[in-house]
């Protein structure tokens, strides 16, 4: 199947109460092992690729980055009769247009750190864009952070306020929004809890779906209520890079002679595999492509 819209995937499970999965990926073999489970569960899928992502895939050049893992995307898409779409996480606006002309189905514009009004004038701008060729737009309000295994200061953490978030989705007409609920990227245990009342307050002045960022820490529990809730897109990365990187360990762990990168990235695909089956499954889109 050619590479998908995801959004129309997206709002019906906004309307069923599941939610689409974004799997990040860095490498092909972690491409494959996106697309592998989608089809073996019947799913609709989003490969996720972002920003440091594309500096790695590009040794450095972003924009060589985006034109590698646009031609990945394609041929993985194509080789399964699941629904895959190919989406750019926390894009600069850059990024989002070189995405959006070579052939990204969804795309993320991350304007953190901007004047607000300057967030939406970008915004609206790259949503027009986006629509004109049939691109599915998320935006952020608030921020998730990425503390890099740094320190960090909870208390410094900007949540999404809910009459803020709808100003934004009002003025910019994007289709999906990301909030910040309270989890964190990179974490690599399940510790942190969402702030549901928060994402209530929210869903009452946004009708558009509501995206998750950073659930690897999140609480199995506070993902399932928030997926209830309208969490219709949820990220998932750390717990991928965890399995395929235990699996690639545990090969040369068990053979110290060996060289060959096809024994072991192949494990670390069929680990990473596993494990977006099992996410699929846990927020309920397994089955929905049929």
């Amino acid at each position: 199947m050619t590479l998908q819209n995801v959004f129309p995937w997206i709002l019906r499970a906004q309307q069923e109460g599941w939610a689409v999965g974004a799997f990040n990926a860095n490498t092909m073999e972690q491409v494959q092992a996106i697309v592998l489970a989608a089809q073996a569960e019947a799913a609709p899928a989003i490969i996720q690729i972002s920003h440091r992502a594309l500096t790695h895939i590009g040794s450095g050049n972003e924009i060589l980055g985006i034109k590698y893992i646009a031609a990945v995307g394609k041929i993985a898409a194509e080789s399964v009769t699941a629904p895959v779409a190919l989406h750019l996480d926390h894009g600069t606006e850059s990024e989002v247009i070189q995405a959006i002309a070579l052939g990204f189905t969804s795309v993320m514009f991350d304007g953190d750190g901007l004047p607000f009004e300057e967030n939406i004038s970008i915004t609206k701008r790259l949503c027009d864009m986006a629509h004109s060729v049939g691109v599915c737009m998320e935006a952020e309000v608030g921020e998730v952070p990425k503390p890099d295994g740094k320190e960090f200061d909870e208390a410094a953490i900007e949540l999404t306020q809910p009459d803020e978030a709808a100003q934004f989705v009002k003025a910019t007409g994007i289709d999906t929004l990301a909030v910040a609920l309270g989890s964190v990227h990179g974490l690599k245990s399940k510790t942190v809890s969402l702030d549901l009342e928060r994402l209530q307050a929210i869903r009452k002045q946004v009708s558009i779906p509501l995206v998750l960022h950073g659930s690897s820490g999140v609480s199995d529990n506070d993902i399932k209520q928030g997926v209830s809730m309208g969490l219709s897109k949820v990220n998932v990365a750390t717990q991928l890079a965890q399995a395929f990187t235990g699996a690639v360990r545990e090969v040369l762990n068990k053979d110290g002679g060996l060289v060959d990168p096809r024994k072991y990235m192949s494990a670390g695909r069929n680990a990473q595999m596993e494990v977006v089956r099992e996410r699929i499954r846990f927020i309920g889109a397994s089955g929905k492509a049929k």
